[in-house]
């Protein structure tokens, strides 16, 4: 029978848990800055219809109700209720919640349209399975939710447009900068009636997709500047004069202090880049743990303890 190493398994252990708290501090910072009404305005401006008319600042003071929900609510509502209400819960069962979650107006002629609309920041965009399949649920289920809340099985005519709108930060090269919108459409088989666009345009999906070409003609307006807000690279104070140069954004103190944190974040995720980088660089060279364990220590100021932690979490 093959020994197992027993050494190993709490060094794997920590490397996970440390991996998965930084991404997920990473995580939860990227949704807490996009949250701000003034980007979400930005993006409602340049993504729908309905909203490019209006300045960015009018749609964040006027038109976005309340407080945006970050990972609040869940995409299976029901299925939470029910879950909430049994006893024998697994500990392995996740609840998936939307990323940011907000209703929106538009005042048209006499009447005020409102909206359901989804944000989801997107750093993956080939999971296991086709992503707009998946944002094609998620608006699907934001109408389904409606039901006995909104409207009842009498009164399918206030059921609220929805939107998913999907800000994807590694995509193929391919769909680097672009902005794509997928919705319904009439198109006549045979005849030409005329249906009222209002009664089945009811949910649109929106996939904004990042890319490293800042050179692309299309780097510009609403891709750079989630871009800059998104960038693991640029300092605070560079993001600061961009936004409030390039794009009249008033950087109160609550998102300097995002920005900021999220700069902190994503510099010492980049620092612990480098740190394995160096460890594994030893590993090849078969550099000895302890030699090791001392060239670590020297080249990025750390105890000789530090260091030796740092180490073993990733000596496999």
């Amino acid at each position: 029978m093959k020994k197992t190493n027993m050494i190993n398994i709490p060094s794997r252990i920590s490397k996970n848990i440390d991996i998965t708290e930084e991404k997920a501090r990473l995580d939860a910072s990227c949704k807490k800055l996009l949250s701000f009404k003034i980007f979400l305005a930005h993006i409602l401006k340049n993504c729908t219809d309905e909203f490019k008319n209006f300045d960015a600042e009018k749609i964040a003071d006027k038109y976005i109700e309340g407080e945006p929900k970050i990972s609040e609510v869940a995409v299976h509502q029901d299925e939470e209720i029910k879950r909430m209400n049994t006893e024998s819960t697994s500990v392995s069962e996740k609840t998936i919640r939307y990323d940011i979650l907000f209703y929106a107006f538009v005042p048209v002629l006499e009447e005020t349209v409102e909206f359901i609309i989804n944000i989801e920041a997107q750093n993956e965009f080939s999971p296991d399975y086709p992503l707009l399949k998946r944002a094609v649920y998620y608006c699907s289920r934001l109408i389904s939710a409606q039901r006995n809340k909104n409207f009842d099985d009498r009164g399918y005519g206030d059921i609220k447009k929805v939107f998913s709108i999907w800000i994807c930060t590694s995509t193929p090269k391919n769909k680097h900068n672009t902005i794509t919108r997928f919705s319904f459409n009439q198109k006549n088989l045979v005849g030409k009636a005329v249906f009222n666009k209002k009664d089945y345009d009811l949910m649109e999906i929106i996939m904004v997709c990042l890319g490293k070409n800042h050179d692309d003609e299309n780097y510009s307006g609403l891709i750079k500047l989630l871009d800059v807000l998104f960038s693991d690279k640029m300092k605070a104070d560079e993001k600061k004069e961009i936004l409030e140069n390039e794009y009249n954004i008033k950087m109160t103190k609550s998102i300097e202090r995002e920005v900021l944190g999220m700069c902190n974040i994503s510099d010492g995720v980049y620092e612990r880049g480098v740190i394995v980088g160096a460890i594994k660089m030893c590993k090849e060279l078969e550099v000895s743990l302890i030699d090791t364990i001392k060239r670590i220590s020297l080249k990025f100021g750390l105890s000789e303890q530090e260091a030796e932690e740092e180490v073993r979490k990733y000596w496999e």
